[in-house]
């Protein structure tokens, strides 16, 4: 059974990092559409009918498909004023229920999603712009999004799980939001260190 997750759980891992280059990919593309519809349209005076929706629907992309790998580094925005306070194995305890409810939140939403994104694709629904794209394209972004979470929330329950067992949790309280960045306040000033070297 090991041997099982271990590889479902690399695949997952492997789909999770593709979506989140696709989702960059995608950011940068929007932004580059929005630019070349303002320079269309403000030098050259050409109206356009595709940018703006087209931008929409690569930022919805973005938002949904790319919430699997932000999750998977723990990027998602925690509130930890009790969870820090909390013993190491009551934290780990925490985080496990919290990531169960996240996940049936994610099955959920991807649930009735994906009913709705086959309804477009058999109805043949299209956007009213003047463009028209199909509207199978940007409905297939909530439930692929939140398949994607679900399956990334089951890989990291598992390992919480797994760490709950070895009893291999860290005894050190640290933040979890914003842990990366450097704050006011939390660094030594240089000229204070300048003055004592």
């Amino acid at each position: 059974m090991k041997w099982f997750f271990s590889i479902a759980a690399k695949i997952i891992n492997v789909l999770t990092y593709l979506t989140g280059w696709i989702a960059a990919l995608s950011l940068v593309a929007a932004a580059f559409i929005v630019t070349e519809g303002v320079i269309v349209r403000k030098v050259f005076g050409v109206s356009t009918i595709w940018q703006i929706e087209a931008s929409v629907f690569l930022l919805i992309f973005v938002v949904f498909t790319g919430a699997a790998f932000v999750q998977k580094n723990e990027g998602h925005l925690n509130v930890d004023l009790v969870v820090i306070h909390l013993s190491p194995r009551t934290r780990q305890l925490t985080f496990i229920v919290v990531s169960i409810i996240s996940c049936l939140l994610c099955a959920l939403l991807a649930w009735y999603a994906w009913p709705m994104w086959w309804e477009a694709v058999v109805k043949n629904e299209h956007s009213e712009s003047l463009w028209g794209p199909p509207l199978w394209i940007p409905y297939l972004f909530l439930p692929l999004g939140m398949t994607a979470l679900f399956l990334q929330y089951i890989v990291q329950i598992f390992e919480k799980i797994s760490i709950l067992r070895k009893g291999a949790l860290s005894e050190k309280k640290e933040r979890f939001e914003l842990k990366h960045i450097k704050l006011p306040g939390t660094e030594t000033n240089k000229s204070d260190a300048f003055r004592k070297g």
